[in-house]
């Protein structure tokens, strides 16, 4: 086994003796009023966010006015993972480095990348459904800047008229929304006299026969 393999084993074993606190989560509530947009919109009104202890950041949005989304429906929820206005995409009035989207039926999740948007690979803890009038977008927050709070807005649209009709949560003109996501982080659990023992003479064993190993090539 070569030197620094033999380095990354006995931190990836220390490494294993890590394990998540137990007992976190969050859940909020946000309003949008009902019908304050042109009727053709989808029409967004109470927002619940919740998360679990793994991070999991769950969006459910009620859209009153949809049985099943139509063609050209589009809701957006974009979320500024910094709380810096002049970073991300849309610099300078609501910098949204993620977008949770869903398009005429097809769940999108975009990356702000150098001002633009890309949407070229979905995370794997993304997803979406809807049903009973409710949207649902869900990421982890590891997805999302691993930020411990954010802002977020929502925007709704439809295509079937001459002119696109619109839906804003919260309205324009009002400060976004914010949630914060409680959820552990990592603690060191001290393992075993034992087992600490044996890792940490893997650790200075491994450290020395590096060193010697570098010095024969300095």
């Amino acid at each position: 086994m070569r030197p620094t393999t033999w380095v990354l084993a006995a931190v990836v074993a220390c490494l294993a003796l890590l394990a998540p606190l137990a007992g976190a989560s969050n859940t909020a509530s946000f309003a949008d009023p009902a019908a304050d947009a042109p009727s053709a919109a989808p029409d967004l009104t109470s927002v619940q966010v919740t998360n679990d202890d793994l991070g999991n950041v769950v969006f459910r949005i009620s859209i009153p006015n949809r049985t099943a989304l139509l063609d050209p429906d589009f809701v957006a929820i974009l979320v500024d993972a910094d709380g810096r206005q002049h970073t991300g995409c849309s610099s300078g009035t609501f910098g949204a480095e993620y977008a949770l989207d869903v398009l005429s039926g097809r769940f999108l999740f975009g990356r702000c990348s150098s001002g633009s948007w890309s949407f070229k690979k979905k995370p794997a803890s993304f997803g979406g459904s809807f049903g009973n009038s409710v949207l649902t977008l869900k990421a982890n927050r590891g997805d999302l800047g691993n930020a411990k709070a954010f802002q977020f807005r929502i925007g709704a649209a439809t295509t079937s008229a001459a002119d696109p009709a619109y839906d804003f949560a919260p309205d324009i003109g009002l400060a976004p929304w914010s949630y914060k996501v409680v959820a552990p982080q990592l603690a060191v659990k001290k393992p075993p006299a034992r087992k600490a023992k044996a890792c940490k003479k893997k650790q200075r064993r491994a450290v020395r026969c590096f060193r010697r190993t570098a010095g024969r090539h300095s």
